[in-house]
């Protein structure tokens, strides 16, 4: 459980205040081709039955694909065997995750969730992405054979897949493997689901569920789809990486990052004592994120949570390079609010052209937890600007292979992926 019993009773008893102001605030979303359904019923299959036949019922039509996600506490056979009744034979993915979810009308501690899209302008293509515990190449060739077995005939195609965090590293694996197929994509989006230290999860995969591979789909598309990034914290000091090993930045400016950051947090009132004792330093260390400057484009960041800090190093979750510059940065709730503000808008700006059907967001535990309780605030800042649905999946990183953002693996941002079909704007 990432969050105290008091925070999820709390939301617990928003989430239905939240619904009916929605309601009578006229707020309530059209179908838009998209829909999405939670239910925290405490018998799984009856919740799984009820969230994928109320997302069914307001979607008023046939689903081309599902995305599915319910916390721990749920039979995962038992809410997959209710899932498969209600949409035999629709394409779907999904996740199990330890708690946490959410979408445009609630933000629920346990419970099930379902997203359902409808398109007659795009191609759903399944893919299930064998053992990432397997070698970085072999992962690559298997994909380059599948994607040319399977040529793609639309104007554009994505990925949109989950990944469990089975072992240290994956999400910038998976981002290295990405990279070397992007020629393929016009944008891969890739949440990671578990725990931050590794660990089996299960993603699923139509109707089964795995814990060494990614279930994906590729989405082969007439028009182009938005992408929602959202980081909010506040950078406040650059350094450049002069020694790293494998992730691990050994020195900034050339100085041993421990003692970089005893300088930085005795200026804050912190003492050495308070950075030797684990629980006080996890506390100080889940306030600061590293942001790694992009070289070629000035303003544009990867985001990483810091995952330790001993005598060994800084470790990361994102890709660092010699002579990188990395900032130290500050979660910021309302730095964040208007970065989703931002990353909506930008959005929505890639589908004018088209008609926009909802959001599948990846967020991370860590941006969730720093937001605290304006997480209401930001899922309305989505709703209220973009009058779309959206389900919200809490990830341990978050994966973006796109041209017009800095590509590859991070660690504690909002990414979504902005679904549309032809037609003009509702």
């Amino acid at each position: 459980m990432y969050f105290s019993e008091q925070w999820m009773r709390r939301m617990e008893r928003r989430q239905e205040f939240e619904r009916e102001r929605r309601i009578e605030g006229g707020k309530e979303t059209g179908s838009n081709r998209f829909a999405t359904a939670i239910s925290t019923l405490d018998k799984g299959f009856i919740a799984a039955s009820q969230a994928a036949n109320n997302a069914l019922e307001r979607l008023r039509e046939d689903p081309s694909l599902a995305v599915v996600v319910f916390t721990e506490n749920y039979n995962k056979k038992v809410v997959l065997e209710a899932i498969s009744k209600v949409l035999p034979n629709v394409p779907t993915i999904g996740a199990i995750v330890p708690d946490t979810i959410y979408n445009e009308e609630s933000i629920v501690p346990k419970g099930i969730g379902v997203a359902l899209w409808a398109t007659n302008s795009a191609d759903i293509v399944p893919f299930l992405i064998k053992g990432i515990s397997r070698s970085e190449e072999a992962i690559v060739e298997e994909i380059r054979k599948f994607l040319e077995g399977s040529k793609i005939k639309r104007k554009y195609a994505y990925v949109l897949g989950i990944a469990p965090n089975i072992l240290e590293g994956v999400s910038i694996k998976l981002a290295r493997v990405f990279g070397k197929v992007s020629e393929f994509f016009d944008g891969v989006y890739l949440g990671v689901v578990g725990e931050f230290k590794a660990s089996p999860w299960s993603v699923i995969y139509n109707g089964d569920t795995y814990s060494d591979h990614v279930a994906a789909v590729i989405i082969e598309s007439d028009v182009k789809f938005g992408t929602l990034l959202s980081q909010g914290f506040h950078p406040f000091i650059p350094f450049k990486v002069t020694s790293i090993e494998d992730s691990v930045i050994k020195e900034l400016n050339d100085i041993p990052v421990m003692e970089v950051f005893r300088n930085i947090f005795r200026r804050m009132g912190y003492t050495d004592e308070d950075l030797q004792d684990p629980i006080k330093a996890g506390k100080i260390l889940s306030k600061f994120y590293v942001e790694v400057a992009d070289p070629s484009r000035h303003g544009t960041f990867k985001t990483s949570i810091i995952q330790s800090l001993d005598n060994r190093g800084l470790k990361v979750g994102t890709e660092v390079y010699p002579n990188d510059t990395v900032w130290l940065a500050k979660a910021d709730p309302e730095d964040m609010l208007e970065g989703t503000r931002r990353g909506v808008q930008r959005a929505l700006s890639y589908v004018k052209d088209s008609s926009p059907a909802g959001f599948i967001i990846f967020e991370n535990y860590a941006r969730i937890n720093a937001l605290g309780e304006d997480i209401s605030k930001d899922k309305s800042n989505i709703r209220l600007l973009s009058n779309l649905g959206f389900l919200g999946i809490p990830t341990v990183a978050e994966i973006i292979i796109h041209h017009d953002f800095y590509s590859g693996s991070q660690s504690g941002v909002m990414l979504g992926t902005l679904l549309a079909n032809k037609g003009e704007q509702p």
